[in-house]
């Protein structure tokens, strides 16, 4: 897993490119403790890149919200099917935003 942060009036934008698995456990760290300093603005996971997503990235997409989401609000961007796929499957839909 790759990542770029990217940041606009509107918030940070973190473009995920690769798989978001258990290897991406201590990369996604990374990018949870640069954005602990993030206060108040939206967050984006652009997930246009990300080819596939296991239980284990599931869960780091949920850290984030847990840790980000308390000081401003958490939106998945652009996954691609397979990825929606799991989101649906596990009702991830409902937690997060997640936009085209």
């Amino acid at each position: 897993m790759n990542y770029q942060f990217s940041e606009d009036g509107s918030g940070i934008t973190v473009r995920i490119t690769g798989d978001l698995n258990f290897s991406a456990s201590a990369e996604f760290k990374t990018i949870i403790e640069k954005l602990a300093t993030v206060k108040g603005l939206a967050v984006t996971f652009d997930l246009a890149a990300v080819g596939r997503i296991d239980s284990v990235g599931l869960g780091l997409l949920y850290i984030a919200k847990e840790d980000v989401g308390i000081r401003g609000k958490i939106r998945l961007k652009s996954p691609q099917v397979i990825v929606m796929k799991m989101l649906t499957l596990t009702e991830a839909d409902n937690d997060f935003d997640i936009v085209p």
